[in-house]
């Protein structure tokens, strides 16, 4: 299964510290849950071959039917190749549990926008003039003598909760079955403080270690699940249904490529969260000396690669490429080219060239998807799966 990242799309939010954004009225959500109460036709969308790597989703009077929280995820991951990995993964890790015969699709409809943006934030107790939060996972604000020295000694480790909802079939209407909750946790903490004016200082920030991460992320999902199964959610329907995390650490901002998850954790009707299990995931970008000091084999492989292409046209052609690795394995490597357009002649011969060059640099059993672009759009696909010879399209 393809995790295509895009290696250039990166959508920047910036985040104030002590301020969330993403709020919605009560209104709205009333407004959602008036509307969910009058939804009459409740189907699955059509099974499509050459889809059945992705789970079927729920429709409402033919219609896809947004999440709680849509669009807040965009608001509280700062890269891009975040948000699409943390989505993407969380379907991936859900087959284990939920089989995608038996499972359908619907984005998460228990946790509110209101209760995110209180979730998100740092827990606060209440004082004679102020509510506090009570509900905030993330730590206490730390002591210090001024705002750096109190926000780094506790940082955020909680950047964001994205909830999925996996329905199965009851008649002729569909209730869940189980839920996935991905917990992205800060591997930077970045913050900055208000100043007097208005204004802002600047971005300073926190490293957090992934024992840290690992640590905290544990504490949250318990936390989250008692209050997922409280009686007063939805009169009590999470109870009796199996409720799974996945714990994602984000890359930091100036990254390439997307983070990695680093374990799941089921709690299963009746339980607290356990069957804790690490995961052992990694993105690197071709070429970089992050790629070449921990992969050397491959990083090589890629110059080699590199020099290929880069000898085919008299003027220099970058080539880039984000492998992804499981278990230090590379399993996909993702190549994107771009090249000037010269003719649709030269398009072909230089298609036939890369798909040799690909063939005899990368082992057969890798699996390989190559974009060659001009100004002009996408002039070429290259597809390989593992094992199998390569489908190539020339648009």
């Amino acid at each position: 299964m393809w995790r295509k990242t895009g290696l250039f799309g990166i959508s920047a939010v910036l985040l104030l510290s002590g301020c969330l954004p993403g709020m919605s009225s009560d209104e709205e959500e009333s407004s959602e849950e008036n509307q969910e109460e009058e939804e009459t036709t409740v189907e699955v969308s059509p099974d499509i071959p050459g889809l059945d790597e992705y789970y079927r989703s729920i429709l409402v009077d033919g219609q896809y039917v947004h999440g709680q929280s849509r669009g807040f995820s965009t608001q509280m991951t700062y890269n891009r190749l975040d948000l699409e990995r943390l989505e993407t993964g969380m379907q991936e890790i859900a087959v284990d549990e939920f089989s995608q015969d038996d499972y359908f699709f619907r984005e998460g409809r228990f946790i509110t926008r209101n209760e995110l943006n209180s979730w998100l934030s740092r827990e606060e107790e209440a004082t004679d003039d102020e509510e506090g939060n009570p509900e905030g996972l993330n730590p206490v604000l730390g002591s210090g003598d001024d705002f750096e020295a109190r926000e780094s000694s506790a940082p955020r480790t909680l950047s964001n909760i994205i909830e999925h909802n996996y329905m199965v079939e009851d008649g002729s209407d569909y209730e869940p079955g189980g839920v996935m909750i991905g917990l992205s946790m800060n591997s930077t903490y970045y913050f900055r403080e208000e100043l007097d004016d208005g204004s802002y200082g600047p971005w300073l920030q926190e490293n957090i270690d992934e024992e840290t991460s690992l640590e905290d992320a544990k504490r949250i999902a318990q936390e989250i699940t008692d209050r997922l199964r409280s009686e007063d959610r939805r009169n009590g329907v999470l109870e009796e249904v199996p409720i799974m995390f996945s714990v994602f650490r984000e890359a930091p901002r100036d990254s390439s490529v997307p983070g990695d998850f680093i374990a799941t954790g089921i709690a299963q009707p009746g339980n607290d969260v356990g069957n804790w299990t690490e995961i052992n995931e990694n993105h690197y970008l071709f070429p970089s000396t992050t790629a070449s000091d921990a992969q050397r084999a491959d990083s090589e492989a890629f110059d080699s690669f590199q020099s290929d292409i880069n000898n085919f046209f008299e003027n220099f052609t970058g080539v880039v490429g984000e492998g992804y690795y499981q278990n230090g394995e590379m399993r996909e490597l993702h190549i994107e080219i771009p090249i000037r357009f010269y003719s649709k002649t030269e398009v072909i011969a230089f298609t036939q060239f890369v798909v040799d060059r690909m063939e005899a640099r990368f082992p057969s059993e890798m699996e390989i998807e190559i974009e060659i672009n001009s100004t002009q759009g996408q002039e070429a696909l290259i597809v390989r799966e593992s094992g199998e010879d390569p489908y190539t399209h020339i648009y």
